[in-house]
């Protein structure tokens, strides 16, 4: 799957959930980014089409830009953003699509947020291989320039029984992971405690390796999807 396949196809899931959210999930917290609701997660998923369809993006991915989202759209209710997001959607997934592998940080930040939703309001992200698999091998790629200049040792990382190693060429990895695409990714985007993290299925010394293995900050708690 490609960046764009999988946008669109997590953006059409979250506008499906959306008519069956009821007012009181709706107005429900999302624990990994607080203080947002369920609302302000597709608050800011519109947000984030509109701005980059509209070239707003002085920025962009700061709170403040991230805030003027939400603040824009603080009136408008789940199904009026859901039909803003609808009719735009499709027009991003086009430039998406023309882009590839450049703005497939979008895939990452609507995938991230889908599990955030529905964990709020079922307790449970959706597994599913394609997607969660396509994306963890993307963000592998992506992400071990980050983890070379990390300082952290270099590593195995096994996901669902696959080899990958972050540590350069020719690198011995010095720890072992074992997880899943699903856990993998929701490590990496900050969903995940250090708890969670040291609980996973490691081999060898981890701590260097889980203070580099994240793109945001860790929250304080554990976050239970």
């Amino acid at each position: 799957m490609t960046p764009a396949d999988i946008y669109r196809d997590c953006r059409l899931q979250l506008i499906a959930l959306a008519s069956s959210i009821s007012t009181e999930q709706s107005n429900a917290p999302l624990p990994a980014t607080p203080p947002w609701s369920v609302t302000d997660a597709y608050r800011h998923l519109a947000g984030v089409c509109a701005n980059f369809l509209d070239g707003v993006m002085d920025g962009a991915g700061g709170p403040e830009w991230t805030a003027a989202q939400l603040q824009s759209r603080a009136t408008h209710s789940l199904l009026e953003v859901c039909g803003e997001w609808a009719e735009r959607g499709p027009l991003l997934e086009t430039q998406m699509a023309n882009a590839g592998p450049a703005m497939g940080f979008l895939a990452f930040d609507v995938w991230t947020h889908e599990q955030d939703v529905r964990a709020a309001i079922s307790g449970r992200g959706t597994r599913q291989d394609t997607r969660d698999r396509a994306l963890a091998e993307m963000a592998l790629e992506l992400f071990e320039p980050r983890y070379l200049t990390s300082g952290a040792p270099p590593m195995l990382i096994l996901v669902d029984g696959e080899a990958h190693v972050l540590g350069g060429l020719g690198a011995n990895p010095e720890i072992t992971l074992g997880t899943s695409a699903y856990e993998l990714l929701r490590m990496i985007f900050g969903r995940r405690s250090r708890t969670q993290i040291s609980a996973a299925h490691w081999t060898g010394d981890a701590a260097a390796a889980i203070d580099a293995l994240n793109i945001f900050d860790l929250p304080p708690i554990d976050i239970i999807d």
